[in-house]
C-alpha cells in the first residue's frame, strides 16, 4: 500500500501523517508500557514472596529467552503478513496476561506460576521490537524510515520512564492483580490498533518454498552481502560491550560507586531514556546522508561515554554522561536498523531482522562476564576501559574492511 504523506512543515512529524503509522505507534507505546508494568510487577511480587534476589533477576532474564526463535518469527511474517505476526504476538501477549490475572484473582498464583507466565512472554518478547521496525518499513516510505524508526523507538524509551513508575504506583496502591488489569488493557488496545492496519502483504522470495526456505534465503542474503554481515557484527558487538552498562549494571553503579537507592538508581534509568528520547526526536528531524558511518561515529563515541562515566566521581557529572550515553545508543542503534532495513529485499525483512534479533545474546554474555570480573575485584572502571577497548577497536576494523561495502547501500 502506498503511502500519500500531506506536505508538512515539520519534518518531525512527517510519519505521523500516514494513518497506518499512527495506529502503530499507538500499538507500540501501549505494548511497550504493558511490558514495563508488568516485568516490575512480576519481579516485585516474586521479591516479595520469596525474598530471592535470584529468582526476582529471573523475571528479567526469561525475557531474552525466545531470542532463538526470532529468526522463525521473523520468516513467518515473510510468508504470512507482517501485520498478521504482529498481530498474533499482541494477542498472544493479551492472553498469557489475562490467564495470570485470572490466578492473581482467584489467588491460585505462585511464585513459580509466575515464572512460568514470564518464560511464555519471554518466548515471543524479544522479536518484539524486530518486528515493529518490520512493520515500519512496510508503512512508511525508505525515505521517512529513519525518522519512522526512531520516533518508533522513542516509545520503548517514554514507556520505560513512564510506565515502571506506574507499575510500582499500582503494586504500590492496589496490589498484583489490579496491576494486571491495566496489563491486559494495555495488551489489548494493542492488539486492536495492530488489527487496524491496513498493509500489502510482500511478495514471497522465490527461493522459499517453505518456512525453512524462508530462513535459508535470509542467511544466503546476510552472508552475500558484507555491509549485512558487518551491521550484525556490530549489533552484537554494541550489545556485549556497550550495552551492559546502561542496563544491568547500573544498581552496582548506583549502590556502590554513589551510595544511591532505588530512587538514585530509577534516576539513572530515567536520566539514561531521557538522553534515548532526545536523540529519537534528533533523528527524526534531520536526514542522515551516511546511515552506516553515522552508526560507526556513534559507536565510538558510546563507548568513550561510559568509560568517562565509569572514571567519574562526582554525581551531577555522572548523570550528564549518562545522559549523553543515551544520546549516543539511540544515534548508533537506530541508523544501524534503519541501514539494514533500507538494503534488503522487503520479502526478506522480517527475516533477516529476525536474525538481527539474535544479537541481543551479546548483552547476557556482556553482563555475565562484566559481573564475573566485578566479583573478582576488578575496579569497575578499568573493566569499562577494557570493554570499551574492545569495542572502539572491532568499530574500526569493521569500517577499514567494509567501508567500500557501506558507502554505496548509504548513498543510494
Amino acid at each position: 500500500m502506498t503511502a500519500v504523506i500531506p506536505s508538512l512543515s515539520e519534518p518531525a512529524i512527517r510519519p505521523f501523517a500516514i494513518p497506518n503509522y499512527r495506529r502503530q505507534w499507538a500499538a507500540d507505546l501501549g505494548t511497550s508500557c504493558a511490558f514495563e508494568i508488568e516485568t516490575l510487577a512480576l519481579a516485585w511480587y516474586v521479591l516479595i514472596e520469596t525474598g530471592s534476589v535470584v529468582l526476582m533477576a529471573a523475571i528479567a532474564s526469561l525475557q531474552f529467552l525466545g531470542t532463538l526463535i526470532s529468526p522463525l518469527l521473523g520468516a513467518l511474517s515473510d510468508r504470512h503478513g507482517q501485520r498478521n505476526t504482529m498481530l498474533a504476538m499482541r494477542l498472544f501477549y493479551t492472553t498469557v496476561a489475562a490467564v495470570l490475572l485470572l490466578f492473581a484473582h482467584m489467588h491460585w498464583l505462585t511464585p513459580w506460576l509466575a515464572l512460568g507466565f514470564a518464560t511464555l512472554s519471554g518466548l515471543i518478547r524479544p522479536s518484539d521490537m524486530g518486528m515493529r521496525n518490520v512493520v515500519t518499513s512496510g508503512i512508511v516510505p525508505r525515505s521517512l524510515m529513519l525518522p519512522a524508526i526512531g520516533l518508533s523507538r522513542m516509545t520503548v524509551d517514554l514507556a520505560r520512564m513512564g510506565g515502571a513508575l506506574t507499575g510500582a504506583a499500582l503494586m504500590a496502591t492496589m496490589g498484583l492483580a489490579w496491576a494486571y488489569v491495566i496489563v491486559v488493557a494495555l495488551y489489548a488496545t494493542s492488539a486492536f490498533f495492530t488489527w487496524s492496519l491496513r498493509m500489502d502483504r510482500p511478495a514471497l522470495h522465490a527461493d522459499s518454498h517453505t518456512v525453512f526456505g524462508q530462513f535459508q534465503a535470509a542467511l544466503r542474503s546476510v552472508r552475500g552481502a558484507p555491509a549485512q554481515t558487518a551491521t550484525m557484527i556490530m549489533a552484537f558487538l554494541v550489545n556485549f560491550s556497550a550495552y551492559p552498562f546502561v542496563t544491568g549494571l547500573l544498581p552496582y553503579v548506583a549502590k556502590e560507586r554513589f551510595g544511591m537507592d532505588e530512587f538514585g538508581l530509577g534516576l539513572l534509568i530515567a536520566i539514561t531514556a531521557t538522553g534515548s528520547i532526545t536523540s529519537s526526536i534528533l533523528l527524526s528531524r534531520i536526514r542522515l546522508p551516511n546511515p552506516a558511518k553515522t552508526m560507526l561515529c556513534f559507536s565510538i563515541v558510546w563507548h568513550v561515554l561510559i568509560v568517562s562515566f565509569a572514571l567519574t566521581e562526582t554525581l551531577p557529572l555522572a548523570f550528564g554522561l549518562i545522559y549523553l550515553a543515551g544520546v549516543a545508543q539511540n544515534l548508533c542503534m537506530i541508523p544501524m536498523a534503519a541501514f539494514l532495513l533500507g538494503n534488503v529485499a522487503p520479502s526478506l525483512r522480517g527475516s533477516v531482522i529476525g536474525l538481527r534479533s539474535m544479537a541481543v545474546y551479546g548483552l547476557p554474555v556482556g553482563l555475565m562476564v562484566s559481573g564475573y570480573v566485578l566479583n573478582h575485584g576488578v575496579a569497575f572502571w578499568m573493566l569499562a576501559m577494557a570493554f570499551a577497548c574492545i569495542g572502539i577497536t572491532v568499530t574500526v576494523f569493521m569500517w577499514l574492511k567494509y567501508r567500500r561495502h557501506w558507502q554505496p547501500a548509504a548513498n543510494d
